[in-house]
C-alpha cells in the first residue's frame, strides 16, 4: 500500500494526484511507502488539505484550498491615502461596479477594516476613561454600543473589501446590517417559542449538548431565513455576494445581541464582557452567517431563490457545520480545561470553512470569464 506524502491517506500506486487532498504526487507518480514518515507539521498540513479538499467538493470545485495569510493581510500595515479608502466605500454603485473582465480572481488584500477596528478601539478606550476616571455615567451607553459593534462591523468591512465583484453598495450592506440583524433576532425569538430546554439548564443554568444543539439550530435558522430574503431581494448571483450578505446579517445579529449581554452584565462586569464577546465575535455569528450565505449561493447561482434550495445537500453540509460550531461554542465543555482554547479552535475552524467558500467564489470568476469568451 502507498500513502500520500501530504495527507497520509492511502492512494493507488499509479496515482498522480491524491484523491483525498488533491495534491500532486512525485514525478514518478509514486507516493510515500509509509504513512508515518512525515513531520508533525506535514501531518497538520495534510489534514488541512484533506479537509478543505472534501469541503471544496461541495462547492463544485476540486483540490485543497491554499490561503497565504501573510499575503492576505499584507496591506494592513502599509500606508494608504484617504482617496484609497473612499474608492473602497463608493464601490457597488451603478458607476463603480466593474465589468466582469475587470474583476480579479486573485485573493483580495483587505486593509480598511483594520483602520475601522482601530477607530472603534480608540473610541472604546476614550469612553472607558470617561466612565472610570471621571465617573461619568453618560459614557456607559456609548461604551456598550462601541464595544458591541467594534469587531462585527469591522469584520463586515473585511468581507465588503473581499467581494471582488464590487456589485453591492455600502448603503445596501449597512441596511442589511441593521434591518437584517434586528429581524434575524426577532425571527430567532419566535423560533425559540417551539424549543424546550433541559432541567439542568432550568435549574443550574448548564447547557447540555441537546440544549446547545437547539440553540445552534434555532439561531442559525433564524439568520438563514433573513439572509435568504436579502439574497432574493437584492437578486445577487455570486458566491462572494452571498458571503457578504450573510456576514452583514450575522454582524448585525452579533452586535445587537452583544450590546444586550454587555448591558445585562452590570457596571462591574461590563468591560470584561465587552472584551470577551468583542474578540471572540471574529469567529461567531459574523462568520457562521457568512458561511450560510455563501452556501445558499452555491445552490442558487443565477437562478431565482427558492426555499427548496435549502434542502440541497451542498447547502446542508455547510449549514450543519455552522450549527455544530455554534452548538459547540455554547456547550458547557472545555478543551484541555480551557474555554478560551475551545473558542480559538472554533474560530480557526470557522474561518477555514469561510476560506473554502471564498476560494470557490474566486474560481467562479474564472469560470464566468471562460463562459463569456466561449
Amino acid at each position: 500500500m502507498k500513502y500520500c506524502p501530504h495527507c497520509g491517506n492511502p492512494v493507488r500506486e499509479t496515482a498522480k494526484f491524491c484523491p483525498s487532498c488533491g495534491q500532486a504526487l512525485n514525478n514518478t507518480g509514486q507516493a510515500s511507502t509509509t504513512p508515518g514518515s512525515n513531520s508533525e507539521n506535514n501531518q497538520i498540513k495534510g489534514f488541512y488539505d484533506s479537509a478543505t479538499a472534501k469541503l471544496s467538493h461541495y462547492t463544485g470545485e476540486e483540490g485543497a484550498v491554499k490561503v497565504n495569510i501573510g499575503d492576505l493581510f499584507s496591506e494592513v500595515f502599509k500606508h494608504h491615502t484617504k482617496d484609497e479608502a473612499n474608492s473602497i466605500f463608493i464601490a457597488g454603485t451603478k458607476n463603480t461596479t466593474p465589468a466582469l473582465a475587470d474583476v480579479s480572481d486573485e485573493w483580495a488584500k483587505p486593509w480598511l477594516f483594520s483602520r475601522i477596528l482601530l477607530g472603534f478601539l480608540l473610541a472604546f478606550a476614550a469612553l472607558l476613561y470617561m466612565a472610570d476616571s471621571f465617573e461619568n455615567s453618560n459614557a456607559i451607553p456609548g461604551l456598550i454600543m462601541v464595544g458591541a459593534f467594534a469587531v462585527p462591523f469591522s469584520g463586515l468591512v473585511f468581507f465588503f473589501e473581499a467581494n471582488a465583484f464590487k456589485d453591492i453598495s455600502l448603503f445596501e450592506i449597512v441596511k442589511v446590517f441593521f434591518i437584517g440583524g434586528i429581524f434575524s433576532l426577532v425571527v430567532t425569538l419566535f423560533l425559540y417559542q417551539f424549543v424546550s430546554f433541559s432541567a439542568a439548564n432550568q435549574i443550574f443554568g448548564v447547557l447540555t449538548l441537546k440544549d446547545s444543539l437547539a440553540i445552534g439550530l434555532v439561531e442559525e435558522l433564524g439568520k438563514v431565513l433573513i439572509v435568504s430574503y436579502f439574497i432574493s431581494q437584492l437578486d445577487v448571483r455570486h458566491i462572494l455576494d452571498g458571503i457578504l450578505i450573510g456576514a452583514a446579517v450575522g454582524a448585525g445579529f452579533a452586535a445587537f445581541e452583544t450590546a444586550g449581554y454587555i448591558y445585562n452584565a452590570g457596571t462591574n462586569d461590563l468591560v470584561a464582557v465587552a472584551i470577551l464577546r468583542g474578540w471572540s465575535a471574529i469567529g461567531g455569528h459574523l462568520v457562521w452567517a457568512a458561511i450560510a450565505g455563501g452556501a445558499i449561493m452555491i445552490v442558487k447561482r443565477d437562478q431565482p431563490f427558492k426555499f427548496s434550495q435549502l434542502l440541497d445537500t451542498r447547502f446542508l453540509v455547510f449549514f450543519i457545520l455552522a450549527v455544530l460550531m455554534h452548538a459547540t461554542w455554547d456547550w458547557d465543555v472545555t478543551v484541555l480545561g480551557s474555554d478560551y482554547l475551545k473558542l480559538i479552535l472554533l474560530i480557526v475552524l470557522a474561518w477555514i470553512v469561510v476560506f473554502v467558500l471564498m476560494n470557490a467564489g474566486l474560481k467562479e470568476i474564472s469560470h464566468l470569464k471562460q463562459q463569456a469568451q466561449s
